[in-house]
């Protein structure tokens, strides 16, 4: 015996969010129409009005639908749930980003102290290197000049032994000099390398605990860069920064 309006959508709600069952052509038709109405009336439920969003979802869901007559049936059947299928589904995005933010907040609390003291750690360490590199070479002292007045009071012959002494001197003066130098030069690479890498190694260590710390390109350096930003709510921590 043939449902009549009502007791179609009746039935149509009852079964909106199963799949629909094969129907005669006639009878698909009806439905397609009924839950097409009833869902752009508000659907089997009352609740808020259809959404863009809604619509946009079953739009896409029925597009692979085959069937050209049974499309718009799926289409107004999927209109029925889909409001509480994506209000579901921000509930669910709400409790994961709530999930999330505790979990960032429990993080920051943990890493807060190694934060602090890492950082200082990377601000002495560059500072070091930093003095490292414009350190100057401090030579030894030169032999003492030999004094003109003075020399003329004394015979040729002193002033002869006088000066072959002074040159003496001032030979083996430069010669020791070259070799220091170029033994303070060699330590001096050696020193600046070695600051470098502990350098590197205190940055890499912070942006293990915290990868924001260095978040805009080559802030890993060399030399590397803190930033300022993210460093202020790493250790500040405040659950309202952190969602």
């Amino acid at each position: 015996m043939p449902l009549g309006p009502l007791q179609s959508i009746r039935v149509l709600c009852r079964s909106g969010l199963n799949r629909p069952r094969a129907l005669p052509l006639p009878m698909a038709l009806r439905a397609s129409a009924l839950l097409l109405v009833l869902a752009l009336l508000g659907g089997c439920q009352s609740g808020s009005p259809l959404s863009p969003m809604g619509r946009q979802r079953c739009a896409a869901q029925v597009a692979s639908e085959a069937n050209g007559l049974l499309r718009p049936l799926r289409y107004g059947q999927c209109l029925l749930s889909i409001e509480a299928v994506l209000e579901r589904e921000r509930a669910e995005a709400q409790i994961r980003q709530q999930a999330a933010a505790r979990k960032r907040l429990a993080e920051c609390l943990a890493n807060q102290v190694d934060v602090k003291r890492l950082a200082l750690a990377l601000q002495a360490a560059k500072a070091s290197l930093a003095k490292l590199q414009v350190e100057p070479y401090q030579e030894a002292a030169r032999p003492q000049r030999l004094d003109p007045d003075l020399q003329r009071r004394f015979a040729s012959y002193d002033q002869e032994l006088d000066q072959e002494r002074y040159d003496t001197a001032l030979a083996q003066w430069q010669q020791a000099e070259s070799e220091r130098y170029q033994n303070w030069r060699a330590g001096q690479r050696h020193r600046i390398q070695e600051e470098q890498a502990n350098v590197a190694a205190i940055a890499r260590r912070l942006n293990q605990l915290n990868p924001q710390l260095f978040a805009s390109p080559g802030s890993l350096g060399p030399p590397p860069s803190l930033n300022r930003q993210a460093y202020g709510l790493a250790i500040t921590c405040r659950p309202e920064q952190l969602r």
